[in-house]
């Protein structure tokens, strides 16, 4: 059995450095290189909910570190894609606005998005969800490497985001959809 778990963990690493090598190869245009998964592509699609959203926030939502995001935000505004500017009810809050620009190409990178999850087209129904419960279990794991950290509450806030700024994903993402899928940011889903 230890030889099946080195193998696993050999796919899993294997399957990320595909998924790395994609999304090089989608470097053609600047919304496709932006991946709503990963670093300037999350805070844009993030911001293509909420135009106007604070730092800390956005910090929060995205479970970055403050200097990691702080990077992100330097290279966008630079871009042209955000604007960051002292709230006007509270100077010492900094409020991140999305540009036109960054809405375009926020909006160019949701469509481009939907290209990757084709990769599960290879499984079946039954195959997806057996999938889906294997990556919780996993996840949960990992999770409890980090007993300082409550995952359980980060994800019913984004799920309350999500809800409020994205009023389609209330209705897709109900604990369970109609074919027993889980949302992964409802805490009850974990066992709660």
């Amino acid at each position: 059995m230890n030889e099946l778990k080195t193998i696993i963990t050999e796919q899993l690493q294997q399957l990320q450095t595909l998924m790395q090598r994609m999304s090089l190869r989608r470097l053609v245009s600047s919304a496709e290189s932006r991946s709503p998964l990963r670093g300037q592509g999350r805070v844009l699609a993030m911001l293509k909910m909420k135009p106007e959203i604070s730092q800390r926030e956005l910090n929060y939502l995205l479970g970055m570190s403050k200097q990691s995001l702080a990077e992100l935000l330097a290279k966008l505004e630079k871009s042209g894609y955000i604007t960051r500017e002292p709230s006007q009810e509270d100077k010492r809050v900094i409020m991140i606005k999305l540009t036109d620009e960054g809405m375009k190409t926020a909006e160019e990178m949701e469509e481009n998005g939907s290209e990757s999850t084709k990769i599960l087209d290879c499984l079946n129904d039954d195959e997806l969800k057996n999938f889906s419960e294997y990556l919780d279990k996993i996840i949960k794991q990992y999770e409890e490497q980090f007993p300082d950290e409550d995952f359980d509450e980060r994800r019913r806030v984004m799920a309350a985001f999500m809800s409020h700024y994205r009023p389609s994903y209330e209705r897709r993402n109900n604990r369970r959809d109609n074919n027993g899928y889980r949302n992964p940011y409802d805490g009850r889903s974990r066992g709660k």
